[in-house]
């Protein structure tokens, strides 16, 4: 940094960003960038791991995946795929669904833009079927009446349900219409219900079972008869009750049974050891219930969800129990202080534990041939590899290697499965198709430009490298490194840090990734930061002492990983900048504010300032136990949110003193234009040199384009 730049800094200058800089300044050394943002964030695009899963119907007789504008199927035998659909008007399918039956796909495209003010939603949705057989397609509704959330088929595939709000809605085809239907009437039972989730139909497709949300924030699990529309409520208590699971013949239902005093829960409430939760079994005719299995006292006793990966945070509301032809049930049980899947027995017994080892367990299904399939990250803990067991007994066969990272398992015919996978973290998340556990290769027939090719033969691989922080925890950094020797006094680096904060970055699937690729280019050395919070490294990582609004221990980590870079011989410790979006927005304002002699400049994207401000706005626009309920004693209340603000930037904001990029999207509801503009102003206040770029039609973080070149164009101007 210049003279010049560091006396205009120091003067406090706000710039509002308005336009992006139509020329950025130079890299430190003589090679040039061989590809733009752009086309790095492009050659990104349509491998989101959120959309890019494979799905398949019960008979596994096809794969069916989106790829860019396009929807692709691959079909048994030989699974060689083709095109289905390929939209040409530039709204490209969004989801896909397979029916059980086997010969139909649905499909979504467009969005909604939520009411503003006195603006009314935009709903530009449409819902689609197609023929795998034929290809033929069809528009069976568009806006408001295309089914909201993920449609639940009917078995017969001839009907399927969806959610909006506390209403369940079955929809048939009549001819070549979409018919819809309330299934639930209106009584008294239902009255106190705030939303439906875990929908499953029976195997006979006479009965839907599901969960009830109270306002009390505890759960039913419920039957609901299709014919009438009535439903009846399994043993409803003070409990949350989820995960309902039919048996294969249709005559019990199993749920989890979580205890908790919800009427005290907030968002930083500690979890580690609690009442016991428990396996319950319910005859599905008499409504008889009895527990199956209880789990220990101590470690494991809180009910911990399965989930691995910066897309997999743990949830709750997700399928957590298989039910297989066998008897046994698969579950998620953190009795060893890592989330393992076991298995029981439906007559009785111990549990067996299906991997042993540190490391955790995602995903599991039931492949055709009665095996269970899972990610996992024991042996390597930066990265998911795929695992087979038998519910027979037996150690766990390892599928997948390498230094890739392999997820999201679908069983096909033949005992085939195909997965997402990516190269050596360098290329996307690929489809990918393993046959007999032996070999394993593309399933896609993509038409990725010549261009786009080479744009992905110049990305670098990711290394891996633990971080041992003072307090002796231990961090997975991933680094992205120039190929080209450094300049004299070393490269300069961006940290990203990754929001959250549950989830974690792996190689290759990072939040920022894109960028990355991008930067390195130009000449930095691009960090995607794991912290203590995420899952994937046992309960003491997961639910670390002093985290987030009890403490901040998080900048531990933070420290370390800046201690790490400046040892580093290819690294100039005078320039190091950070990013990070929501949670990682706060470690960004931990950085800045309490390790201000580590980092240059710094960039906030719709992130968290304040702890008190934040989980009350978090409870005000998002809803849940977000802050200290207000049943608490004041003095209780009081001591928390004390805690909270010491544990917020603005209780060390003197020390902040590195330029600071602040975005917000104005229609964000889990961050918050006040809790940004108390920020900025605390921060302008002081003469610290701010920049803002608001966008006022954006949500959380906003389209992740359109400020990474902002970014970008901040840490140049701030760090050359």
């Amino acid at each position: 940094m210049t003279s010049s730049r560091s006396r205009r800094f120091r003067n406090g200058a706000m710039i509002a960003c308005c336009a992006i800089s139509a020329a950025l300044r130079g890299p430190a050394y003589s090679a040039e960038p061989s590809f733009t943002l752009a086309e790095s964030i492009a050659a990104h695009a349509g491998f989101s791991p959120r959309t890019n899963d494979v799905v398949a119907p019960v008979s596994g007789n096809y794969a069916a995946w989106i790829e860019g504008s396009r929807l692709l199927i691959a079909t048994a035998p030989t699974f060689q795929p083709r095109d289905l659909v390929a939209t040409r008007d530039g709204v490209a399918p969004s989801a896909v669904y397979a029916s059980p039956e086997g010969r139909t796909l649905y499909y979504t495209r467009g969005a909604i833009q939520p009411a503003f003010g006195p603006y009314p939603a935009n709903d530009s949705r449409e819902f689609w079927q197609v023929d795998v057989q034929s290809g033929r397609t069809g528009r069976l509704a568009t806006g408001d009446d295309v089914p909201y959330g993920q449609p639940v088929f009917a078995p017969n595939g001839q009907s399927f349900v969806a959610v909006k709000g506390p209403v369940v809605y079955e929809y048939r085809m009549e001819g070549e219409r979409l018919t819809r239907r309330a299934l639930l009437e209106n009584n008294a039972e239902h009255y106190a219900a705030v939303k439906l989730t875990s929908l499953s139909y029976s195997p006979d497709g006479s009965q839907i079972a599901y969960v009830s949300w109270r306002k009390a924030a505890q759960s039913y699990v419920a039957i609901l008869d299709v014919a009438t529309g009535k439903a009846r409520y399994l043993q409803p208590g003070i409990f949350r009750d989820v995960s309902p699971t039919w048996s294969p013949d249709g005559q019990e239902l199993a749920f989890i049974r979580v205890p908790g005093n919800w009427t005290r829960e907030y968002r930083f409430s500690p979890r580690k050891q609690g009442a016991p939760w428990r396996l319950m079994i319910a005859d599905a005719r008499s409504e008889n219930v009895r527990t199956l299995w209880q789990a220990d006292a101590g470690v494991g006793s809180v009910f911990v969800p399965y989930g691995i990966g910066s897309w997999m945070e743990p949830n709750i509301e997700a399928a957590q129990l298989r039910w297989t032809a066998s008897g046994h049930i698969v579950f998620p049980w953190e009795k060893t202080g890592w989330i393992s899947a076991y298995s029981i027995a439906v007559k009785g017994g111990a549990p067996r534990p299906l991997m042993t080892g540190q490391g955790e367990v995602a995903q599991p299904v039931v492949s055709t041939d009665g095996r269970v399939v899972f990610a996992s990250n024991v042996d390597d803990p930066a990265r998911l590899h795929l695992w087979r067991v038998s519910l027979g007994g037996g150690q766990a066969e390892r599928l997948t290697s390498g230094s890739g990272v392999e997820h999201s398992p679908v069983p096909l015919a033949n005992g085939v499965i195909a997965y997402v996978g990516n190269d050596r973290g360098r290329i996307p998340n690929r489809r990918m198709l393993l046959t007999g556990g032996k070999s394993a290769r593309t399933l896609s027939n993509t038409q990725s430009s010549a261009r786009t090719q080479q744009v992905w033969q110049q990305f670098v691989d990711t290394e891996v490298v633990p971080v041992r922080a003072a307090d002796g925890v231990v961090t997975q950094q991933l680094i992205l490194r120039p190929r080209v020797a450094p300049p004299k006094a070393g490269f300069p680096v961006i940290v990203s840090a990754k929001g959250g904060p549950e989830g974690r970055v792996s190689p290759g699937n990072g939040v920022y990734t894109a960028l990355g690729q991008y930067a390195v280019t130009r000449g930095y050395l691009f960090v995607e930061m794991n912290y203590r919070g995420g899952t994937g490294d046992g309960i003491e990582y997961r639910l670390p002492e002093g985290r987030g609004a009890t403490g901040g221990s998080e900048v531990k980590d933070i420290e370390a990983l800046a201690l790490y870079l400046r040892g580093r011989d290819d690294v100039d410790g005078r320039r190091i900048g950070i990013m990070g979006g929501s949670y990682g927005g706060y470690i960004v304002s931990l950085a800045l504010a309490r390790l201000p002699q580590y980092f240059a400049a710094g960039a906030h994207l719709s992130g968290v300032s304040d702890w008190v401000t934040e989980m009350k706005l978090d409870q005000r626009d998002e809803g849940g136990a977000n802050a200290p309920p207000e049943s608490m004693q004041l003095s209780e209340r009081m001591e928390i949110e004390a805690l909270a603000f010491r544990s917020s930037a603005p209780a060390d904001i003197a020390a902040w003193r590195a330029p600071t990029l602040i975005t917000m999207g104005e229609l964000d509801r889990s961050g918050h234009m006040e809790g940004i503009i108390d920020l900025g102003y605390r921060l302008l206040e002081q003469g610290v040199h701010v920049e803002f770029s608001i966008a006022p039609e954006a949500g959380h973080v906003g389209p992740r384009a359109r400020p990474m070149d902002k970014v970008f164009d901040f840490f140049e101007r701030t760090m050359r």
